[in-house]
Formats: structure tokens, C-alpha cells, sequence
């Protein structure tokens, strides 16, 4: 052992020296020549209110102790913007939002009551994706001293120009090789290495709790959350989406494909930029097999929206445009949002009302691409499709593509794309329409056990309302007990995930008296929140809590029997029983390596006796029928 040891602190000494230092940014694709119409929204060099970012031609971005300082004055100099705290990050920074708005009262409950919409943009959820935070910075410069004040006169903004705030501090020009500048970029994890675009459902990071208290507080009728890709070339600088074909708020995806993607694309195309819808190729490398849609699951910011009914635009700007084509569209499309909030707002907030008021009595776990023999989850890259010869053939569409070849590396000896940087049009297969299935019946309710009180805790922070018992109750509910599971993730990989060690399981119910402790809850779906109560509280559902493991506890026996107890209270039992010596022995034919187990043999028969733990896999929420 001791050579091994010493060769093993050899080796992680020496392995910093190996390092090499070369530029990724020297190996990506070449970029294509841009100058589009929103170049005129670059600050002049005399400005006194220009950004660091356009001082420096684009090539940097300011850090977050020189960005605030910057908002703040600007909130000194401004009646129409108000800078405030929505909450700390785990390292003690504020998480900061601007309010933009010409209302005299501009705390939450009166925007929320306010007749004109309200619109709500997030930057930074990945910090070194910070294109949101610049544009946002331009716009409401312009806003407050520019000719753009007109913007809130029938509507009011919130905007967070750095959600993921350590991770924004955690900056380097080594952290996003994908992408095309800035020269200094954030980091995609927060100081304790957690996503926090993997956490809409399990609400594990501060960030994104901040986030959620202003949604719950302000009620805004629109959503964005700003991104910049990874992967592929294509020609498109500015991919957004809303939920696509699939979703729970019908009248809210209808308008957010046509109004919103209308108005919004004609911004955009008027300003020099190109949108495009967000590209999800089966192969990266080969977009020929097909296009599909991303089926994330509510952990994601639009489908989390979906759920609760809340308008939501996720933006993926392409990470291969340069950082000023990005800024620059990005300012396009946060300023058309606010003009045609104020035209079509109030019609969106009648279209959300009737979401929030649908009840689906049948409801959907998951989407599927019916052109496809199997689901589509939320990562498709590089997988190929298995096309179903008997469904209907795929919709094609027109991909602004940029040309490509396939390369054979003298170091893997595998083969790998090269994009040449050339425009091409290139007719894809696009299998996005899709449909439920894994229909749940919706219950009346969910109770809730005191014991689960972290689970409790967490729905009261999505918003969700609920009753408290201050008695106990016994109460008639149908309860789901585990038969089979797996830890993992979908490919039962048994590793963590997110800080968290995920479980699919399949279940069967039962109907049963349960007497619930003071502390319980009882929450109806009967309510605006309903559907994303549902799918929290289900556990088949692929982001539900007991799916992230906060129910990890039942898959534990913690009292047992010993053998010498069980082997002559066995023979009894069979003894007295002709049944169940007729299901022994014929569990035993079936399952040999149950027959030549003792231990397997005396739980079996110890689960048959009144002192077997019945609330071992025993989920612990009741369904109100």
C-alpha cells in the first residue's frame, strides 16, 4: 500500500504542471459577420450613463459589487426605478430587483392589485449566461434617461440582473468554453454547487426561492428567464420558447405561440437579429435525423410556469453569436415584451384567470412524441430516434442551419462535427407535437403528515394554500404503497443528483383509516396552485418530492424479529393455514433464489403477521377521492 499511496501523491502533485492553458475561444467555429438596426442602441462614448459593458466594446461585463453600485445610482438618480433585496445568497450577498413602475405605491400588494400587467425578467440563473443582465442594464438606463420612458406607462416591470450571485462572482475567462464571450463569465452552479435551473420544484436553493416569493407577491403576468445555449451551430441569434405543444395552461401556450412569437419575431427581425425556435436535435451533429421538443419536467423555469399558470418565456441566445449580437437582441426582446404587454396584457391576465380556473380530472404525469416508439425525456442529444412506422410522419420545417463536416480525430480516433461557418437552409424532420399519458385521477385533496414537515414547509413556499390541523383526525384516504423502486436516475445511474439521491418506483393503493397528528395539512386542489399540487405530491410523477427523495425514510425497517422467533411462529402459521402453505410453496417454485434464502423466507412470513411494520413502503400522503 505504501508505494501505491506515494505514487498516487506523485501524480496529483506533478498533475497542476500539465495543465496547459490553451484558448478555447481560439477553437470555436467561425463566426459570421453581424451589424443589425440595434447597434443604434449602443450608448454614445460621452454618456455618463453608459455601461462598463458597452465602454468596452463588448468585451467585458462588470462584476456584481461594480453592477449594483451602478443600479444603485441609478435608483438615486430616477423616480421611475426602485432597487430592493429579494433575498441572500448562501455567501451573504443580496439578491437584487429593480422596479420599474410610475405608480406612487409600488410595494407587492399593490402591483399585484394594479390594473396594468406586470412583467417579470430574470438574468444570471447561470451566470456566465449573463447577456440579460448588460441588455437589462441598457434598457432601463434608457428608461429612466433615455426616450423610452413611455414603456411603463401601461405597464410595470421587475427585473433581476443577477439571480445566481456567487456563482456570478466566480468568474473567469475559463468557465464557458461554448461561448462567445464575454471575456470574464460566471460560473453554472451556486457556491454550493447546486443548479439552480434544476430547482423550481424541490426548493433547495436560495436563489430560486427569492425568486419564488416574487412570483407568490407580485403576480406578474409574464415570465422570462434568460439563458445562452451550449452545443450546436445554427444561424439564429435569439431561441426562445414557452411550453411548446404540450401543457397544463392551454390558453396561455396558445397565446404565447401565437401573439407573443408574432409580435416578438418581427421585433427582432426589424432590429437585424434572426429568432428562432429553441433547436433540440437528436443528434448535435447531424440535424438531418430530426428535430424534438425538450420535455423537462417542472424543475425547468417554463415548464414550472406551465404548472402554476404563469406565462413563461424561457430564452436560450445561440452561445456561438458574438456578445454584442446577444445584448443587443436581448434588449430588443425585453422592450417589445413591455410593448405588447401594454397592449395585450390585460387580455393574457383574462387567458390566465380561465387556466387557473380549468381542473383536468384526468391528469398527465408525462408527454410523449407519439412518432417516436419510446417517450422523449428531457435529454435528447445524441440519441437516435426510433421512428413508429405506424404513427404519422413527422412535420418538417426550414433550419437556418450552418454548413458542417464530419471529421475523424487523430486523438479519439471517433469522429466529431466541424462547423464551417457558411448559411445553409436545411429541410429537417420535426417531431414536436406530443400527448399525455400516465393519466393520474385527480383527487379532492392531499393530506399531509406532520412528520413530513420539510415537504410542508416547501409547498407553503410554492404558494400553495393549505389547512392546518390543530386536532387530531382520522380520516378515509386511498394511500399508495411502493411494490417496486429503483435509486437513480433515469438510467439508474446510482448516484446523486442535485444533493440528492433520486427514486422511480412503481406503486399500488389502498384504502385505509389514517389518523393524522396536529401539524398535518390538508390542501385542495381546488385552487389556482392545484395542478402543481398534484404533480408535487404524486409519486410517480418524475419531479414530485418523493421522486427528489424527501421520503427516503419508508424504505427503512426499523424493528425486527429474530429467527429463533420466527422459524417455530412460521411452521405455525402454515399449519393453520392450507392457503397460505399453498402461496409459500408456490412463491418458492417461482423464485429459487427465495427458496434457498432463510432470511427472505422468515421476512415473507414475517410481513403476513400483525407485528410486521405496516408502514414500511407505505408513502405516507393521503389522497382524498
Amino acid at each position: 500500500m505504501i508505494p501505491y499511496i506515494r505514487i498516487k501523491l506523485t501524480c496529483c502533485l506533478i498533475f497542476p504542471m500539465l495543465t496547459f492553458t490553451t484558448e478555447a475561444q481560439n477553437f470555436l467555429p467561425p463566426a459570421i459577420e453581424w451589424h443589425g438596426k440595434s447597434e443604434s442602441l449602443i450608448a454614445k462614448a460621452t454618456d455618463p450613463w453608459i455601461t462598463t459593458t458597452e465602454k468596452s466594446g463588448f468585451v467585458t461585463t462588470p462584476d456584481y459589487d461594480e453592477t449594483m453600485a451602478w443600479f444603485k445610482k441609478l435608483d438615486n438618480a430616477s423616480p421611475l426605478l426602485t432597487m430592493i433585496s429579494i433575498g441572500k445568497s448562501v455567501e451573504g450577498r443580496d439578491i437584487f430587483m429593480i422596479i420599474a413602475s410610475t405608480e406612487k405605491n409600488i410595494t407587492p400588494a399593490s402591483l399585484k392589485k394594479s390594473a396594468r400587467p406586470l412583467f417579470l425578467a430574470q438574468a444570471g440563473i447561470h451566470s456566465g449566461e449573463i447577456d440579460g443582465k448588460d441588455a437589462g442594464m441598457m434598457l432601463l438606463r434608457d428608461i429612466a434617461f433615455g426616450n423610452k420612458q413611455t414603456l411603463l406607462e401601461k405597464v410595470n416591470f421587475l427585473f433581476i440582473p443577477i439571480l445566481s450571485v456567487d456563482a456570478h462572482e466566480r468568474s473567469s475567462p475559463y468557465n464557458r468554453p461554448n461561448q462567445r464571450g464575454p471575456q470574464n463569465m460566471g460560473w453554472r452552479t451556486n457556491a454550493q454547487n447546486l443548479n439552480p435551473n434544476r430547482d423550481y420544484t424541490k426548493l433547495d436553493t436560495k436563489e430560486i426561492r427569492s425568486v419564488l416569493k416574487v412570483i407568490n407577491d407580485y403576480d406578474p403576468v409574464l415570465y422570462m428567464d434568460i439563458h445562452v445555449t451550449d452545443g450546436a451551430d445554427y444561424q439564429y441569434d435569439i431561441t426562445y420558447r414557452g411550453i411548446g405543444k404540450q401543457g397544463y395552461s392551454l390558453g396561455i401556450r396558445d397565446w404565447l405561440e401565437t401573439t407573443y412569437q408574432t409580435f416578438t419575431n418581427d421585433a427582432l427581425k426589424a432590429s437585424g437579429h434572426l429568432p428562432g425556435p429553441l433547436v433540440y436535435a437528436f443528434n448535435d451533429r447531424d440535424f438531418s435525423q430530426g428535430m424534438t421538443i425538450q420535455i423537462g419536467g417542472p424543475r425547468f423555469s417554463d415548464s414550472y410556469g406551465d404548472l402554476r399558470h404563469l406565462a413563461t418565456i424561457l430564452v436560450e441566445n445561440h452561445s456561438l453569436k458574438p456578445f454584442k449580437q446577444r445584448v443587443l437582441g436581448t434588449y430588443v426582446l425585453l422592450e417589445n415584451t413591455l410593448k405588447l404587454l401594454a397592449t395585450t396584457g390585460q387580455s393574457l391576465k383574462q387567458i390566465t384567470e380561465k387556466d387557473k380556473s380549468n381542473r383536468m380530472a384526468r391528469f398527465p404525469l408525462q408527454w410523449k412524441v407519439p412518432q417516436l416508439k419510446t417517450a422523449v425525456g428531457f435529454d435528447t442529444r445524441g440519441i437516435q430516434p426510433e421512428i413508429n412506422a405506424t404513427a404519422a410522419p413527422a412535420d418538417s420545417f426550414q433550419l437556418a442551419a450552418i454548413a458542417s463536416v464530419i471529421r475523424k480525430s487523430s486523438v479519439t480516433n471517433s469522429d466529431y462535427v466541424e462547423w464551417l461557418g457558411k448559411p445553409v437552409k436545411q429541410t429537417v424532420a420535426d417531431y414536436k407535437s406530443t400527448e399525455p399519458f400516465d393519466f393520474i385521477s385527480r383527487p379532492k385533496g392531499y393530506w399531509v403528515p406532520a412528520s413530513c414537515d420539510v415537504v410542508i414547509e416547501r409547498l407553503k413556499l410554492h404558494g400553495i394554500k393549505m389547512a392546518i390541523l390543530t386536532q387530531p383526525k382520522e380520516v378515509t384516504v386511498e394511500m399508495y404503497r411502493i411494490t417496486d423502486y429503483v435509486f437513480g436516475d433515469d438510467n439508474h445511474h446510482i448516484l446523486p443528483f442535485q444533493g440528492h439521491m433520486q427514486v422511480s418506483a412503481a406503486t399500488k393503493s389502498e384504502i385505509r383509516k389514517q389518523l393524522f397528528a396536529p401539524g398535518s395539512v390538508y390542501i385542495s386542489t381546488d385552487q389556482p396552485l392545484g395542478d402543481l399540487a398534484v404533480f408535487l405530491l404524486e409519486p410517480t410523477s418524475k419531479d414530485s418530492y418523493f421522486s427528489w427523495g424527501f421520503f427516503h425514510t419508508i424504505f427503512e425497517r426499523t424493528e425486527y424479529i429474530e429467527a429463533y422467533v420466527m422459524e417455530p411462529m412460521a411452521k405455525k402459521m402454515l399449519d393453520e393455514s392450507p392457503e397460505l402453505r399453498k402461496e409459500f410453496e408456490a412463491k418458492k417454485a417461482a423464485d429459487k433464489n427465495f427458496a434457498n434464502n432463510q432470511f427472505a423466507i422468515l421476512t415473507w412470513f414475517y410481513s403476513k403477521t400483525k407485528y410486521y411494520d405496516e408502514r414500511y413502503l407505505l408513502y405516507p400522503v393521503g389522497r382524498e377521492l
